[in-house]
């Protein structure tokens, strides 16, 4: 693989640079935002508690999300169009499955620590985690494979592009699920 070869960077490495760039970017762009929502995170006790855990989620899941479409765009198991294909579905149903119940895990486990630790007993926190965790889902699952069909069909790796984006557009959709999820519960 050739980098720099006479004035002319390698195709994977400029894709991957950019998507790093990106998410650097979205980085900045999802810590101003949370910057913005302490005061209404601070409403209630414990958020605090499940919001890397929270953030962590969506990035992990879509992005392999990101990779296993990749994977299946490149061995011509699936194609880069919105179709009734057994294997998107099924790849789809797993992460709304996974989504929901690590999201559940996250809300039990906030509301637990926080009743060992603050001794306060908040069970809006189970809430807040299921809610945002639909509002991020319907936001985040049509972004990732949109993007991982369009990215596929104009020539790029989708596998070199999506773990960065789908990592960055997840910390922000979901700190702004978060506080819609806050938003609707209290």
């Amino acid at each position: 693989m050739k980098i720099l070869g006479k004035g002319v960077i390698d195709k994977d490495f400029r894709e991957i640079f950019s998507s790093e760039v990106i998410s650097l970017t979205g980085g900045v762009i999802a810590g101003t935002f949370l910057l913005g929502l302490v005061d209404k995170l601070e409403l209630v006790p414990g958020l605090f508690i499940l919001l890397p855990g929270f953030l962590e989620m969506h990035g992990n899941i879509f992005g392999s999300l990101g990779a296993r479409l990749g994977t299946l765009l490149h061995t011509k198991h699936i194609k880069p169009k919105f179709e009734h294909n057994k294997i998107l579905l099924i790849n789809i149903f797993a992460s709304i499955l996974l989504l929901l119940v690590v999201s559940l895990f996250l809300g039990f486990v906030a509301y637990i620590l926080n009743a060992l630790i603050f001794d306060t007993y908040a069970p809006i926190l189970i809430y807040i985690a299921i809610i945002a965790a639909i509002i991020a889902l319907l936001v985040e699952m049509p972004l990732t494979i949109a993007a991982t069909f369009w990215l596929f069909k104009k020539g790029y790796d989708p596998d070199d592009i999506m773990g960065p984006y789908i990592t960055t557009m997840g910390d922000i959709i979901s700190i702004v699920s978060l506080f819609i999820g806050i938003l609707v519960v209290i």
